[in-house]
């Protein structure tokens, strides 16, 4: 009799067991879902970003004409500071 309700026991624990691994093997697998989602979605976050801070770095290129407006600028400043001196 006493082995007969081990031998119940035992099977309920392990009935038990394998239904607690089936559980943590679902939600296991919903997670690794669940991340490879986010792998994608920020590889193509990382892919536009790349993209957006490519078409920036071509579009501010060192414009010779920013040059010209500075030199303008400071002969502008000159002369008036050389005619402030000269009167």
């Amino acid at each position: 009799m006493a082995a007969s309700l081990n031998s119940e026991n035992a099977v309920a624990g392990m009935t038990k067991l394998l239904r607690e691994i089936d559980h943590h093997s679902s939600k296991l697998k919903a997670l690794t879902i669940t991340v490879s989602l986010l792998e994608e979605q920020q590889t193509q976050q990382i892919v536009q970003s790349k993209a957006v801070l490519q078409q920036i770095l071509e579009a501010s290129r060192f414009s010779p004409r920013l040059i010209a407006f500075g030199l303008l600028a400071f002969f502008a400043g000159g002369a008036v500071l050389g005619g402030f001196i000269v009167s």
